[in-house]
């Protein structure tokens, strides 16, 4: 390789480890900041109340017609938050 294009691929390697640092940082922040989502912390939380000896009870019981069931079940087939 000629002088010019070792400068060339050294400053490139430098320009690219410059991003992925940048993006490592910013994944690490964005992993810092996510969200439990409902149902995780309703397991979790029914677990260690199962754990304490805690024994719940039910407080209501809704009767919901099937195809309500099945729109929402679509519905949340297509939602797709992180």
């Amino acid at each position: 390789m000629t002088e010019a294009s070792t400068a060339q691929l050294q400053e490139l390697v430098a320009e690219l480890s410059k991003r992925l640092t940048a993006l490592e940082s910013q994944v690490a922040g964005l992993k810092a900041n996510q969200q439990i989502p409902e149902d995780v912390m309703v397991a979790i939380s029914a677990a260690v109340s199962a754990y304490l000896g805690h024994n719940a009870e039910v407080k209501a019981v809704h009767l919901r017609n099937r195809n309500n069931w099945a729109t929402e079940s679509r519905g949340r087939a297509h939602f797709r938050a992180v």
